[in-house]
Parts: structure tokens; C-alpha cells; sequence
């Protein structure tokens, strides 16, 4: 039923299915066993409503318990009339009670009643990524529905919101679904500081990622092997300009510490970038200081300032340099280790070996020294120094 019907009598192929099935028996025990029977992964999604999730190699199975005495009042509490169709696998017919087959052909997205998006208030959200995928209209009401009930979003579990978001990230036209969304209000809950330039660059990431591949293989090697690349990036456009705004929402989101890391630099770090693209010849230290702050982030500065259109000439070396371990002024190569340091100097361990070893790596990449040599004879220099002759 649900999804997994409407997407059938749209002929849309998909490569995992995911498939909702409803039934008039004890669920989690059922299911259980199924997944016993077939090595299946088994969730138990709802306890109380028992919800439960199969998953297989290429399927999805969420059994559910009928809710009421038949499948027409089961269908009655579901989001949208194109959700509210179910199949019978015994009597090989169709149950559509909401006229969700003319909707469907109309390409309509319809409440069945206010009610049931209240219940739910995530359907709010899941209104604009359905029309986004299935490149649909929300039927007028429903859309004045969906703004009026928009607060409710708040008590919904950060975890399905981030869901419903990275869905709308994979989809083509979600980002105008999403500026859309915003416009309404239904963001708002979540992301109360949206900055309306940044938002309305949301599109252009879906449009320069046609022209990666001409432009900057690498760039669009790494945004498309990690699609969580791609959704942090999108997901700053919806972020504040003050850090620690924006990451007290990613806590509130439930995004991991190291997505949460990730677009700090790009908020951080993009006005120093920016600066430093536009300057004519930007000195070798500021290059240096920004390569080390932000080190796999890189890459990301680099997409963001093609959304800014600023064109590929212009970044194309920060790239090139990044993606060469050998450049000294994209990584720390300071020619001698902390051991080498404490042995020669006669420096015990801590902060200032660290400080020393930065200063050099800083010195190699300026070309004031290219041998282990000098990089010990400047840190002696700096520490007042000589160091000790080598075994």
C-alpha cells in the first residue's frame, strides 16, 4: 500500500522498493519471525502502534497493524490521497476510497483531512519533498493547511526532520521546494535565522553539479561518492551566519560531530576564501593558515565559491594544490619531525614542539628552507639554540 502503490501506477522505477504493508495480526511477533526465516534486518520502528522494519538487500518492508476494522478505515488516517491507496495481494484489486488514482493523474497532492497532518505534523514537511519527487502540485487547502499547522513541526523527532531533509537535498527540485517551504513558514520551526542570499543559492547547487564534470572532476568525484558532502553543503544555506547559532540548531538536528565540524569551516572559513580568491596576489601565509584550518573542508570552499559564480579559473589552483600531498603551502611539511626536534634542542615534550613544527612547515612553504638542515637550524634559531651535531 501507500508509497509502493502509487509508485506502481506511476511506473516509476526505483532501485530499492520500499513497501508498506499492512496487517490484522500481532505485528512485531510476526515480523520477528520473518526476519528469522529470511537473515532479514529487523526495527521495531513503534512498539506502540507496532510499526516494525524488515530490510533486505534490495527491499524495505514496513509491516503495520491494521488500524480499525477494515482497510478503509486504515486508509482514512494516512497523509495524502495519493498515500491512501493499498492493494489487495488475496483479491488481486485496488482499494481507493480518496480518489487517490485522479489525483495521481491530475498530479495533485491532497490532504485526506486536516486532522490526520496534525497527528503527524512531519507530513507538513513530507508535502514538499513528495512534490518535489513526483514533481506535483499541493492542492490549495491542503497547501493553506500546511502553513496554518507549520508551528507544529517543533514537536516532531529531529531525526525524521533530518530524513525528510536529506530526501529533499537528493531530489532536483528540492530546492525550490525547500525556498518554497521556507517562504511558508514550514522551516521555520527548525531553522528560525535563515539568510535569504544563501537560501536562494540552494538551486544552483543542483545546477553546477551538470557542470563538475567539465569543470572539476575531482570536485564532483568527491561531492558524488559522499552524497553527504552534497547535503552539508546544501544544509549551510540554511544555516545562520553567527557559528554558534547554527550549531546549536545542528545539535537540536542531531547531526554528528563531525558533519557539525564540517560546516563550521565552511561558515567560518568562506569570508577569509573569499578574500583570498579575490585578492590579486594573496600572501603565502594567509594561503597556508587557510589550507591548514581547513583541511578535507577545502574542497567545499571550493564548491561554494562556484555556487558564488565565481568562475573555475579562479579557484582551480587551490584545488590543484590540495590535491597535490607534496605542496608545501596546502600541507604542513616541515622536513623534520617532533622527534628529531626534541632530540637536536633538547626539548621536551609539548605545545612548543607542535608551535616550532608549524613554524617550519610555514618557512618550507615561504621557500626559506628545503632541507631538514636548515629546518633544524631555523628552529634552533627561534628557540636561541644550537643544535646538538647528529649521531
Amino acid at each position: 500500500m501507500g508509497g509502493a502503490v502509487r509508485d506502481g501506477l506511476l511506473h516509476r522505477h526505483k532501485k530499492h522498493w520500499d513497501l508498506d504493508i499492512i496487517l490484522a495480526v500481532d505485528v512485531i511477533p510476526f515480523a520477528q519471525k520473518l526476519a528469522q526465516k529470511y537473515h532479514a534486518g529487523f526495527v521495531i520502528l513503534d512498539a506502540e502502534r507496532q510499526i516494525a522494519r524488515l530490510v533486505f538487500p534490495e527491499l524495505t518492508l514496513d509491516l503495520c497493524q491494521m488500524y480499525g476494522e477494515d482497510i478503509t478505515t486504515d486508509l482514512s488516517q494516512r497523509d495524502f490521497t495519493i498515500n491512501a491507496i493499498a492493494w489487495d495481494y488475496h483479491t488481486q484489486e485496488l482499494h481507493d476510497p480518496h480518489q487517490g488514482q485522479n489525483d495521481l493523474e491530475n498530479q495533485i497532492i491532497r490532504m485526506i483531512q486536516p486532522q490526520n497532518l496534525r497527528h503527524d505534523p512531519l507530513r507538513l514537511l513530507r508535502a514538499y519533498r513528495l512534490a518535489a519527487q513526483l514533481n506535483f502540485t499541493i492542492e490549495s487547502e491542503t497547501h493553506q493547511t500546511i502553513k496554518n499547522l507549520a508551528s507544529l513541526l517543533i514537536n516532531v523527532a529531529p531525526e525524521r526532520v533530518q530524513n525528510e531533509l536529506h530526501l529533499l537535498f537528493d531530489t532536483h527540485r528540492g530546492s525550490n521546494h525547500l525556498i518554497q517551504a521556507s517562504a511558508d513558514g514550514i522551516l521555520t520551526p527548525w531553522f528560525p535565522e535563515i539568510q535569504p542570499h544563501w537560501l536562494h543559492l540552494l538551486p544552483r547547487w543542483d545546477e553546477r553539479l551538470s557542470a563538475y564534470p567539465a569543470l572539476a572532476p575531482q570536485l564532483e568525484r568527491k561531492i558524488r561518492q559522499d552524497r553527504s558532502v552534497l547535503h552539508q553543503l546544501k544544509l549551510r544555506c540554511l544555516l545562520p551566519e553567527h557559528r554558534e547559532t547554527a550549531q546549536q540548531i545542528l545539535t537540536r538536528l542531531r547531526y554528528s560531530r563531525a558533519e557539525m565540524q564540517y560546516i563550521d569551516k565552511l561558515i567560518a572559513l568562506w569570508p577569509v576564501f573569499e578574500l583570498l580568491i579575490t585578492s590579486p596576489n594573496p600572501p603565502i601565509p594567509a594561503q597556508f593558515d587557510l589550507f591548514q584550518q581547513a583541511g578535507q573542508a577545502l574542497p567545499g570552499l571550493v564548491a561554494v565559491a562556484l555556487v558564488h559564480d565565481y568562475g573555475w579559473p579562479v579557484v582551480a589552483g587551490w584545488l590543484e594544490r590540495f590535491t597535490n600531498p607534496q605542496d608545501p603551502i596546502a600541507h604542513a611539511l616541515p622536513l623534520v619531525s617532533g622527534h628529531d626536534l626534541m632530540e637536536r634542542l633538547h626539548l621536551p615534550p609539548g605545545p612548543q614542539v607542535g608551535q616550532l613544527l608549524h613554524w617550519l612547515a610555514l618557512a618550507h612553504a615561504e621557500g626559506r628552507i628545503c632541507t631538514p638542515t636548515a629546518a633544524l637550524e631555523l628552529a634552533a634559531t627561534l628557540q636561541g639554540t644550537t643544535p646538538a651535531p647528529s649521531a
